[in-house]
């Protein structure tokens, strides 16, 4: 997704986190049967302010009062199913109300008897907002790995004893050898184990870093430590180091241990990062999607796209799995505009309509303009 700022996107994005907390809440999968149930979802209280990190505040914000009828419907489609929410305030309350009552919902034919992507406990987000370089991160239960909605669990996942977790060959990094700062020797990656693909893409994206998890099971703690050419032979703690590589970690990981068939949403991933990097990470997630993982991304970096575009024309990922929903506000429109560019073949847009990415060209024509009145 990509589009000028307060277009909707973050609101997207928004609707399909708050879907997946009433999920939680109102749907069981039942061994027995071997489907998903309701259960309990009759006016269950949804909260505004706790999954995933959504901050929504009470329901005077989110209800639109310049309608007469005072409730919020969300419906998502997924091939021919469809599930539907909707969601209404309670009148009787006196309190703010942190909370908005499941008021109805409806799941097509058959729905419950799919395992899909929003159905499925394992699903993972990560909020704009990323844990930025720590010293260390506590270790946290969690009923299936995942690096936390900021990025706190990185430490943890990485490390998971010494990286005994295998990642899906269809991930592994395919793009050289790189150097094992830790052993001091170049090899190819071939290692299925996590903290060793976690090294080869970091090593892709940012050339030159490598990282090493561990944990302290007395302090309840797990700790990054992170090598570059400046830090020879004397890895230093991720302080020491920018914001860049802490916030792309959590990306890469999560990347790596997505269940295929899952959602993977990710919030400006290209913050903080230079724009080789930024590309770079476009084509790292475009390879993840093409390992079977449902993909969303919001963006304002072209560098990005790019990534994309050459991963799509590198054939990397089929240009018919890839789509670019470009948000845009008409003047006097009371909702956005999605224009849905394609990706072809050989990795050009299929559009490239006012206010896509256009800056970089709007000002150098200002500048040659300015030159030639010099």
């Amino acid at each position: 997704m990509a589009g000028v700022n307060g277009n909707g996107k973050s609101t997207a994005i928004q609707a399909l986190l708050f879907l997946k907390s009433t999920i939680n809440r109102c749907v069981y999968y039942d061994f027995s049967s071997k489907s998903y149930m309701l259960s309990g979802w009759n006016e269950a209280r949804i909260p505004l302010n706790e999954d995933f990190c959504l901050s929504l505040g009470t329901v005077d914000f989110v209800l639109n009062k310049n309608v007469p009828k005072s409730e919020i419907n969300i419906c998502l489609n997924y091939d021919d199913s469809d599930i539907e929410a909707t969601y209404v305030e309670n009148l009787y309350s006196t309190e703010p109300q942190l909370w908005i009552l499941a008021n109805k919902i409806a799941f097509s034919e058959n729905y419950l008897y799919k395992d899909l992507p929003l159905l499925k406990q394992q699903f993972y987000y990560l909020n704009a907002e990323r844990t930025g370089p720590r010293i260390s991160q506590d270790l946290r239960y969690y009923d299936y790995q995942h690096t936390g909605w900021k990025g706190e669990n990185t430490a943890q996942i990485i490390d998971l004893e010494e990286g005994y977790y295998k990642v899906n060959s269809e991930r592994l990094c395919p793009h050289a050898s790189v150097e094992n700062r830790f052993t001091k020797e170049m090899e190819v990656i071939k290692s299925v184990n996590i903290s060793d693909q976690v090294n080869a893409w970091l090593g892709y994206i940012i050339p030159g870093v490598s990282v090493k998890a561990t944990k302290s099971k007395e302090a309840l703690t797990s700790q990054v430590l992170i090598e570059n050419q400046f830090t020879t032979a004397n890895p230093t703690i991720a302080t020491n180091i920018g914001f860049g590589i802490s916030y792309i970690l959590p990306i890469i990981a999560s990347g790596l241990i997505a269940e295929k068939g899952s959602y993977l949403i990710v919030e400006n991933p290209e913050a903080h990062l230079h724009p080789s990097a930024q590309s770079k990470i476009g084509r790292f997630l475009a390879m993840v999607a093409n390992a079977g993982v449902n993909v969303i991304v919001e963006t304002h970096s072209d560098h990005f796209i790019n990534g994309v575009q050459i991963a799509v024309a590198e054939k990397e990922i089929n240009n018919n799995e890839v789509i670019v929903n470009f948000f845009q506000q008409h003047k006097n429109g009371k909702q956005p505009e999605i224009k849905a560019i394609g990706i072809k073949e050989k990795g050009e847009l299929t559009d490239w309509p006012k206010g896509f990415f256009d800056q970089t060209q709007i000002d150098y024509s200002h500048l040659i303009r300015l030159k030639k009145n010099v």
